[in-house]
């Protein structure tokens, strides 16, 4: 099975009680001989890009006009990641998904427990950024949204700044309260999309569809939060802005803000795979690339964590599909040469939407995205695992440290059984302290029961050891295209 195939049919399996009418927006389909959506609406923002009230935002007009597949597990590549024909498809699988219906299971999860009393924040970020787009719009995200790591409530929400009207990535290194957002200008374009039977059609015929394509360069934005919350606008960066086509894979600011790391995908031919380094001070800036090897691969839902540095400012994870496995790679982006051939395999796990992976039954330790950090202190690479039983279906899914020296598992958190059916929802990690005794996680909802297909309600959590706590007041991850940065 594809990974396309895969994305497919995770999405088509999402739970009915998990999609909210925010999760499908309506794609704009007319006749065959029909008129064409309009163009972007105007903003109405502040000079300065800043929304005090976090609902004024430039993009798409409030009807849902632009790309669809914003809801449930399919998430959104941003810039020119997926092909714009592809982002109709995915609100019909997401359309097909709410008419499925569910079958939930009684004993289906046992899982963590949340943590009792008030939430504290002892070595956590005081704040975080997520991308979202203003009430009653579509379409890529639109503003960053500031959010209370101990609250979720909500700060100030930065705008996309003229002329880009799009955010496609967020990076964080909010120890210092520095983040990094990369925007693009998107355009309406006008296809024809032939409608399949069976996504609510009993005939095969074609609609007109307009969907959001890149207009204009990636370019690169710096803003700062205070300690009190004071929010900065954003300034242009020197960093080099990547051409319209370039498929932007991964983002990523040192602990300490001073350099950014971007991988992409250039647009010409080959296509070979790209990393650059800037230095933001001095505006010195370093690349390395890879001839003909695979792309750097972000996690299958888009959500830009191919790329994780250690505290030193000098080691850079990145991660890569090969084959039917999921590699990270630490490059030393001190030493000589422009290769990421010369950087070092530390951790190789199978995909478990890969096929042909049991041995004597059993699937041990499969990586279920492509989504891993390096701890800041250079140690660990965590990321989220399962282990599968062929017969009878069943999983045991955990957060997996590994050594960043060896590749072998030191400790496994948070574990919890699935019977009956393997899983076909996604945890996740995304942020972690120096040696990854706390992290930041995309988890399964205490208590949540799993459909018959072994899909599950997710939700952000803090896990310090084995204690798990839900962030409150964090959005519904489901209707996230890109993960929040911390």
């Amino acid at each position: 099975m594809t990974m396309l195939e895969d994305r497919v049919r995770r999405a088509l399996r999402e739970t009915a009680e998990e999609i909210s009418p925010l999760d499908v927006p309506p794609l704009r389909l007319t006749s065959a001989d029909g008129p064409s959506a309009d163009g972007p609406s105007a903003d109405g923002r502040s000079a300065d890009g800043l929304s005090a009230d976090g609902l004024s935002a430039d993009g798409l007009s409030a009807d849902g006009r632009g790309p669809a597949g914003r809801g449930g597990r399919w998430r959104g590549r941003r810039g020119a990641g997926w092909p714009g024909w592809l982002i109709p498809l995915a609100a019909a699988a997401a359309v097909a998904a709410v008419l499925a219906g569910t079958l939930t299971l009684a004993n289906g999860l046992s899982g963590h427990r949340p943590a009792s009393g008030q939430l504290t924040l002892p070595g956590l970020p005081r704040y975080y950024v997520g991308l979202a787009n203003a009430r009653g719009q579509r379409g890529w995200p639109q503003r960053a949204v500031i959010r209370a790591t101990a609250t979720g409530q909500i700060v100030a929400a930065v705008a996309s700044p003229r002329p880009d009207n799009a955010f496609l990535m967020v990076a964080a290194a909010s120890g210092v309260g520095r983040y990094v957002l990369a925007a693009q200008r998107m355009a309406l374009k006008h296809e024809r999309l032939a409608i399949l039977p069976g996504l609510g059609t009993t005939a095969r015929h074609q609609r007109s569809v307009a969907i959001q394509v890149p207009a204009g360069p990636i370019r690169f934005y710096q803003f700062s939060i205070g300690s009190s919350g004071q929010v900065s606008a954003p300034r242009l960066l020197a960093a080099r802005a990547l051409p319209a086509g370039t498929d932007l894979t991964g983002l990523a600011l040192t602990p300490d803000g001073r350099k950014l790391a971007v991988a992409s995908q250039p647009p010409r031919p080959g296509r070979d795979p790209e990393i650059q380094v800037d230095t933001l001070a001095t505006g010195a800036q370093r690349a390395w690339t890879w001839p003909g090897g695979q792309p750097i691969q972000e996690s299958t839902g888009g959500t830009g964590s191919a790329l994780s540095w250690a505290a030193d400012d000098s080691t850079l994870a990145f991660q890569r599909w090969v084959d039917d496995r999921f590699q990270v790679r630490l490059l030393d982006t001190t030493a000589p040469g422009s290769s990421l051939a010369a950087s070092r395999v530390a951790l190789r796990l199978k995909w478990d939407g890969s096929g042909n992976r049991f041995q004597h039954g059993r699937a041990v330790n499969d990586a279920q995205t492509f989504a891993a950090l390096l701890t800041p202190d250079g140690s660990k690479i965590v990321t989220a695992t399962d282990t599968q039983t062929l017969r009878p279906p069943s999983a045991e899914l955990a957060f997996t440290e590994f050594s960043a020296r060896t590749g072998k598992v030191l400790a496994a958190r948070d574990g919890w059984r699935l019977t009956g059916q393997w899983p076909e929802q996604e945890e996740e990690v995304l942020w972690s302290n120096a040696d990854g005794s706390t992290l930041i996680v995309v988890a399964h909802r205490p208590g949540a029961a799993a459909s018959s297909q072994g899909d599950f309600p997710i939700q952000f959590g803090i896990l310090r050891g084995h204690r798990y706590t839900p962030l409150p007041g964090a959005p519904n991850p489901n209707q996230l295209s890109v993960w929040p940065a911390w």
